[in-house]
């Protein structure tokens, strides 16, 4: 999680080109997006740069035109059955409070997206030293084919409201297959 505050800083220079907005098949993905001009897309290089372990790699990265929000797409092999989401909104806090150390907010609820429920996970952290505003984190987790499908939103609180709009444009644009 926390390493994807890296990605503006390591990627910047193997971006690949902006996504247009005709309906995108995500490869190794059962997903399809409606990026918009305002995000990039990373390429699979610039995906191995961000994350050089292998494990807990994305699949996908979009960044916001600024490069300072990522969303960042991985399908875990971990079960998830669609019935278990409502039970993970209330017992995945726990672990994200366990694994994550100075939580200053954390918010957990059930959203929909298309007719998909999804698990969504919002906290905030404080910012290092470098950065002058909180770090805002968002995890939205759902079962697809009876696995787990992350989408992992990262950037700091003032950059995530600047480009709220198209994030939120992206993630509602979300069609599984």
């Amino acid at each position: 999680m926390i390493r994807s505050s890296l990605i503006p800083l390591l990627c910047a220079a193997v971006l690949g080109t902006s996504a247009t907005a005709v309906p995108v098949k995500l490869a190794n993905l059962p997903l399809s997006v409606e990026p918009n001009a305002r995000l990039l897309t990373l390429s699979g290089e610039g995906i191995r740069t961000a994350f050089p372990a292998a494990a807990g790699r994305p699949d996908a990265v979009f960044m916001t035109e600024d490069r300072k929000v990522s969303m960042a797409f991985e399908w875990r092999t971990s079960k998830l059955a669609v019935n278990e989401i409502e039970k993970l909104v209330a017992q995945f806090p726990s672990v994200i409070r366990a694994q994550v150390p100075n939580i200053k907010t954390l918010k957990a609820g059930l959203v929909q997206v298309g007719r998909t429920p999804w698990a969504q996970f919002v906290f905030t952290t404080p910012p290092s030293a470098s950065q002058g505003d909180d770090l805002r984190r968002e995890l939205m987790v759902t079962s697809m084919g009876g696995r787990m499908l992350v989408l992992t939103i990262a950037g700091n609180q003032k950059d995530y409201s600047r480009n709220e709009a198209v994030i939120r444009t992206l993630t509602n644009s979300i069609l599984l297959n």
